[in-house]
């Protein structure tokens, strides 16, 4: 197994589900030679049963993606419909983390705090060298209940995540205009739409 397989194994494992567009920006290749570098390798890693690919054609409230789909061959979660949709738009976040150069310290997906459910965890070192922990809520179309997120600063200690600090939490939803401004929020609670223009800003 050459250097980029081992790569796109490790950076797969991690994240549980990547597209070909989400690789192409990962790696950010300017020359055709090297993006058909990256096609030939996902392909042969198919071939050699390391991962299975599926058509991906999603057009869900202004997300939109329609290249292929990589998981590890024999993963035990697959993911479909909305749940797919939330979970490339993870993808889409640890993407955007390590093209801003921060070093992604722990990555979880679907965890338990309390009696409430979060769709991300990321500890991250920002390029300040800073420390940070944050929580993603992705709700699309879901109703909000902003009184979910009240509890937070009492429930980190009925979790095994070794928190530090009483983390953002960013709620990525088609109405995020609509809550932002709300005077109910608390004041670690963001939103940002599902082209994450603005994720950097609550980081």
């Amino acid at each position: 197994m050459n250097v980029l397989e081992k790569e796109i194994l490790f950076i797969v494992s991690r994240l549980r589900c990547l597209t070909e567009t989400q690789f192409n920006k990962l790696y950010n290749y300017k020359r055709d030679s090297k993006k058909k570098t990256l096609r030939k390798t996902l392909r042969r890693m198919c071939n050699d049963y390391i991962l299975v690919k599926f058509p991906c054609n999603i057009n869900y409230r202004g997300y939109k993606e329609n290249s292929y789909l990589y998981y590890i061959n024999g993963s035990c979660e697959y993911y479909e419909g909305e749940d797919l949709v939330k979970a490339l738009i993870g993808s889409d976040i640890a993407v955007k983390l390590k093209l801003a150069k921060f070093e992604i310290v722990r990555f979880y997906r679907n965890i338990k705090i309390g009696d409430n459910n979060y769709h991300l965890y990321i500890e991250y070192i920002d390029n300040f060298y800073r420390r940070k922990q944050v929580l993603f809520d992705i709700l699309l179309n879901d109703e909000i209940d902003l009184s979910k997120y009240n509890t937070l600063k009492f429930d980190l200690s009925k979790t095994t995540i070794p928190f530090f600090m009483v983390p953002n939490i960013i709620v990525v939803t088609s109405s995020s205009n609509e809550y932002n401004f709300s005077e109910d929020k608390p004041k670690n609670v963001f939103f940002v739409d599902t082209s994450l223009h603005s994720l950097f800003k609550y980081l």
